[in-house]
């Protein structure tokens, strides 16, 4: 995986940073192959400091060349060039394995969530802070889910096969690894083992 981090700094007193933000945001409903995507606003005072950031992640290097060309992106690149003063760009592979760790102050709905006739199971964890995720099991078979909001699947034990719509490959995950899911999208998962996931929804 690789994660695209973009630094941008903005003319003092610049008056369209909604409009700014919007078209960088709008970039994850537009480019179907960007997995994830964040725009944070920079509120510290510091002159070294920069107003705003962006955060991709995408599959490989080729996903980061095709993104960067993409007849989307192009458009947003010259709005960027032409409304500020400075960019900086750090590219990285990150490790496509899941952190060991556990829940906080969080509780446990006790009543299991069943799907494709109890062949997937799952029950849902409310954290500390209002965030979901939902624990699961799913027995060796094929399924098709959908998504409402973007997913981070952590697949705890077990195998599993996945293809995204629009895309030819099929990614072998493993216990210990994860991947990602953007939201309003769906995606078919060959369980080839009893597998145990923990699923994030990401805002």
């Amino acid at each position: 995986m690789i994660k695209h981090v973009v630094f941008f700094k903005l003319p003092e007193n610049f008056e369209q940073k909604d409009l700014f933000v919007g078209q960088l945001n709008a970039l994850k409903e537009k480019i179907d192959f960007i997995r994830g995507l964040e725009v944070g606003i920079n509120f510290a005072q510091s002159e070294r400091a920069f107003d705003l950031v962006l955060t991709a992640i995408l599959d490989d290097k080729e996903a980061l060349a095709n993104y960067a060309t993409h007849e989307h992106h192009l458009p947003v690149v010259d709005f960027i060039k032409a409304n500020s003063i400075e960019t900086k760009v750090v590219d990285y592979e990150i490790a496509h394995k899941s952190a060991d760790g556990e829940f906080g102050n969080a509780s446990i709905i006790k009543k299991a969530n069943q799907y494709f006739d109890g062949q997937v199971t799952s029950r849902t964890v409310i954290e500390a802070d209002g965030s979901q995720k939902t624990l699961g099991i799913m027995m060796p078979g094929t399924y098709t889910f959908g998504t409402v909001e973007a997913e981070h699947m952590e697949i705890l034990a077990g195998e599993v096969e996945v293809e995204f719509p629009d895309d030819s490959n099929i990614e072998t995950i493993k216990g210990g690894e994860y991947f990602e899911v953007p939201a309003n999208s769906s995606f078919e998962i060959k369980v080839n083992e009893v597998t145990d996931y923990c699923c994030t929804y990401i805002k």
